[in-house]
This record gives C-alpha cells, sequence and structure tokens, in this order.
C-alpha cells in the first residue's frame, strides 16, 4: 500500500497528495492496513517525520464522521498542523459539520480536539457548539492564546483574555451560555474567568441578574474553596439591591459554612471558609437568626472563636442579641487561655454597660466570671472594669461578686471585698496583685 510506504519514508506532503488521488472508498479501505502498521511501528522508535505522516493518514482514512471523531479522541495531542487542514477539507462542508457536532461534547479533551473543532465551524460556517464543554474549552483557548498555524482558523486579537473575548466572533454567543450554565469551573477556579465574565456582563454581552443568581445557586449547590468564594464575590461586587435579593441564598450558604466551622480544624482549614462568611456579608438581621450557631463557635479554636464573638458583639450593639446570649458568651470566652479573647470580651462588656446602665447589675455578674482566670493580668482587668460600673449596682450584685473572691487568689480576694464593700480606696489592693490592673484601653 502507497500510503504505508509513504509514512515509513516520513513523507507527510506525499501523504496529503496520496490521500486526495484516492476516493472515500479508497481512503476507507486503507484504515485498516495503517492500524496494523501503527502496531507494527509502536514496538520501535520512529522519527517525528513518521508519525506526522502517520497522523496524517490515518486522520484521512476515517471516512464516516463518528469514526474521525473516535480517533481525534483517542489520538488527541497530536500536533495541528497546515496538513490538518487540507486532510479535512478532502471531506464535504456537510461532513465537516457533522464533525463538529460529534466533536463539540468532548471538546475539553485536548486543545487538539477544540483547535480543529473551533476551525471547522469558522470553515463550514456552522454554529458554534452550544455544549458546556465547548464553552469552557473557547474559554480555556483564548486564556492560553495559543498561536495557530497557517490557515488553521480561529482565535481572537487582543493583549489579554478580555480583550480577546471583545475581539471574538463567538462571544455574543457563548459567553450568555456560560453565565446561563456556569457550573463549578467558570465560577470556580481560576478566578479569571469569572472576572472576565463578570465585565463582559457589564459590558451587555449577558444578563447582570442572571449571572448573580445563578453564582449563588451554583455555590449553594456545590460551594466553592472559601479563598475561590471571596474572590468571586469580590469581583461581582454585589448592590444593595442585589445583596436584598439573594438573601435566602446567603443565608443557606452561611448557615452550611457555620455548620462545618463547628467541626473546626487547622487555620489552613479554617482560614477560606472565614474568608467566605466575611464575604457574604450577612446583614445583622440575618446573623440574629444563627445566634445558636455562633455561640457553639465560641468553644473553638481561635480564629474561630474570634469570628464569633465579632459577630456576636456586633448584633449586641444592633440591640439583637438577648442578655442570655451575652451570658453564655462570657462563660464561653472568659476562662479562655487566650488573652485577645478575654480582654476583647472584657471590652464589649464595658461597651454594654455603657449603653444599657440599668443591666449593670447583670453584666458585673458575667464580667465575675473573669476573677477565675489563671492570668494575673486578665484578673487585674477585670478589677479596673468592676472598680469603674461597680458603684450603681445593687447589694445583690455586690453580695454576688464578693463570693467570688476566692477564686482570685492570694491578695485578690481582699482587693474584691474592699472594691465591692465599699470599704476603703483601690490603691492597697492593686498593689496586693502585684500591679496586675490594666486600664480598659489597651483591652483591644
Amino acid at each position: 500500500m502507497k500510503l504505508v510506504e509513504l509514512v515509513e519514508a516520513g513523507d507527510l506532503a506525499g501523504v496529503v497528495r496520496e490521500l486526495g488521488a484516492l476516493s472515500p472508498e479508497q481512503r476507507g479501505a486503507c484504515a485498516a492496513g495503517l492500524k496494523a502498521h501503527r502496531e507494527a511501528i509502536s514496538r520501535r522508535a520512529v522519527t517525528a517525520e513518521v508519525k506526522a505522516a502517520l497522523f496524517a493518514a490515518e486522520l484521512g482514512c476515517q471516512v464516516i464522521p463518528d469514526a474521525a471523531a473516535s480517533w481525534l479522541l483517542t489520538y488527541r495531542y497530536f500536533k495541528v498542523g497546515t496538513w490538518t487542514v487540507d486532510v479535512l477539507d478532502l471531506q464535504p462542508v456537510a461532513w465537516r459539520a457533522e464533525l463538529v457536532a460529534r466533536l463539540a461534547e468532548r471538546a475539553t479533551a485536548s486543545d487538539t480536539v477544540y483547535t480543529i473543532t473551533e476551525h471547522l465551524v469558522h470553515d463550514t460556517g456552522c454554529p458554534p457548539p452550544a455544549s458546556r464543554k465547548f464553552v469552557l474549552a473557547w474559554l480555556y483557548n483564548r486564556a492560553n492564546n495559543r498561536e495557530r498555524p497557517t490557515r488553521v482558523r480561529g482565535g481572537a486579537p487582543g493583549a489579554d483574555l478580555l480583550e480577546r473575548l471583545r475581539a471574538d466572533p463567538f462571544t455574543p454567543t457563548l459567553v450568555p451560555l456560560a453565565v446561563a450554565r456556569p457550573g463549578r469551573v467558570v465560577f470556580g477556579r481560576p478566578g479569571w474567568l469569572f472576572e472576565a465574565l463578570v465585565a463582559l456582563t457589564a459590558e451587555g454581552f449577558a444578563d447582570r441578574a442572571e449571572l448573580v443568581g445563578n453564582l449563588f445557586r451554583d455555590m449553594a449547590g456545590d460551594p466553592p474553596g472559601g479563598a475561590e468564594a471571596a474572590a468571586m464575590l469580590e469581583a461581582v461586587a454585589l448592590t444593595p439591591a442585589e445583596h436584598a435579593r439573594v438573601a435566602p441564598a446567603r443565608a443557606a450558604l452561611a448557615a452550611r459554612l457555620l455548620g462545618r466551622l463547628r467541626d473546626d480544624g487547622t487555620r489552613t482549614e479554617t482560614a477560606p471558609l472565614l474568608a467566605f462568611l466575611r464575604a457574604l456579608r450577612s446583614t445583622p438581621a440575618e446573623n440574629a437568626l444563627l445566634v445558636r450557631d455562633h455561640l457553639a463557635l465560641l468553644d473553638r479554636s481561635l480564629p474561630v472563636a474570634a469570628h464569633a464573638q465579632e459577630v456576636l458583639a456586633g448584633l449586641d450593639e444592633s440591640g439583637l442579641l438577648e442578655p442570655d446570649a451575652l451570658t453564655e458568651a462570657c462563660e464561653r470566652l472568659l476562662l479562655r487561655p487566650e488573652r485577645k479573647l478575654v480582654r476583647t470580651q472584657l471590652a464589649w462588656l464595658d461597651r454594654a454597660i455603657q449603653r444599657h446602665p440599668a443591666r449593670a447589675d447583670g453584666l458585673l455578674t458575667d464580667l465575675s466570671i473573669a476573677f477565675g482566670h489563671g492570668d494575673l493580668g486578665l484578673r487585674g482587668c477585670a478589677l479596673d472594669l468592676a472598680e469603674r460600673h461597680v458603684a450603681g449596682t445593687g447589694e445583690s450584685v455586690r453580695g454576688h461578686v464578693r463570693r467570688t473572691e476566692g477564686r482570685l487568689g492570694a491578695g485578690g480576694g481582699g482587693l474584691a471585698s474592699e472594691l465591692l464593700g465599699g470599704q476603703g480606696e483601690l490603691g492597697g489592693g492593686r498593689r496586693g496583685l502585684g500591679g496586675a490592673g490594666r486600664d480598659l484601653g489597651g483591652m483591644e
């Protein structure tokens, strides 16, 4: 068979000429012999010229679109060249358009498969495939911006992805499809794909409301990593109206993320989840529905507990936190070993007493928990705070806090009695604590 001889000689141009001289029936009859030859030469080293000639011969002998598609998907990493166009041009336009339809669902198989499919779309005039795989392959191909050989049609000019998409004739058709059927690959990693869609949507290539709605539906169904989600939410920059419109989806995501944080983990594991939560920008009213979830996080690792503490303090300042929830927060936090959490909690109590003088009795009772802390400095901070606010409290509170004096250790109990019993000044007491008292200004 002459085709085999030309392949053995590495004569690519000769293979293309021979294919052109054969009828479709004759080319089809050569397919089996070429396959056997491939098996024979696979057991020995061959040159790049021989390989290219074999690829051209085999592709030219696939005379049915289904067979050609199967061959391209099997040998999907060969280098597309001008010879590829010559071989495909042996087939009628309708045959080539049919091949596009066969490849559309597998366009992400390789850049070779996509490049051939795109070339055939331009060459035949058929519409670009609407399959999700083709849309994804198109976006990645535009991002990679690989140079095409002579006569291989496709690509778009531009210094970056966005410029190339703006100049691409496929964009008006394919960008709305990317927005309508996103999936994790588009609405996720890598972020530049989503950022490009946001920009193009702003320029009128797709509907902004659909983009926002599908983003949250996609995240709810298969949440991306926290860092990815935070980047996407920053890129889309929700307007106040959009923020309100997707409130149910945001609330569901927040509850889901809080549930995952209950399992805690290392800082590396929890940081993306916390970033995602912050990026959702839940309103105080929305967080008020998740108070129990946040309280449950106060026993977890420092970053997780600090986030929950921040949210709960914000709710308290907004008037949306019940007193018993603040008491529970104090019970969970004021004896923790991390100084940052305890100082922040004491500062929160200080602000709460100033906002609600009528609740000072209960808040100072909450404060007394800190008298049992193992850190002498933190006990001093708690006493400073008590000194500031105890004058206006009732005798029942003074009695309760006096009963905590045993928690203070040597020298501290006398200070509590002196302070809360109103029998002297604090100077001697501070010295009894070894100068451990602290001004609240340094708490946060």
